[in-house]
């Protein structure tokens, strides 16, 4: 059983494209995936994470404004100062495509997305095999405290 610390994040989330509500659930799901992510690390620092749920064309036009890159992506995150985390945007149809090819859960990946998220948010990154493999390790533990498979399991 996983305990929580007396400052829980609860993410502010924010939905600025209708096709996200037309899943039920996606609030709570958030919250847990973020709630385990920053019990797993034994968050003690932060108390505040902002979540956008948006379309390809507001993530590509922040992809564009902040990394000089004029595509969509799935997910971007923003570093804050605390007690703020920091900023995570998804977007719904680059999701939806990858759910797709993927053979996984839209309740699946984006509980991995946000752990994905937040860890980088607390400068975990992908840049070098050995920080791939930590950073996958810890995801992969998340989302088996989840209910989750391996998310870097090919399926389909």
């Amino acid at each position: 059983m996983i305990k929580y610390s007396k400052n829980e994040l609860i993410p502010d989330i924010l939905i600025d494209f209708d096709e996200w509500n037309n899943h039920s659930g996606i609030y709570l799901i958030i919250e847990k995936a973020a709630k385990h992510t920053l019990s797993y690390i034994n968050n003690i620092e932060y108390q505040e994470l902002s979540v956008l749920l948006t379309s390809n064309k507001n993530i590509t036009a922040l992809n564009k404004r902040f990394r000089d890159i004029n595509k969509a992506t799935n997910i971007l995150s923003f570093k804050s100062e605390k007690p703020h985390l920091g900023d995570i945007v998804i977007s719904y149809e680059y999701i939806l495509a990858e759910i797709t090819q993927q053979s996984k859960t839209l309740n699946e990946h984006l509980s991995h997305l946000i752990i994905h998220g937040i860890l980088h948010l607390l400068d975990f990154d992908h840049e070098n095999d050995e920080k791939a493999a930590e950073m996958e390790e810890i995801e992969i533990n998340i989302m088996n405290d989840l209910g989750y498979k391996n998310p870097y399991l090919l399926r389909g």
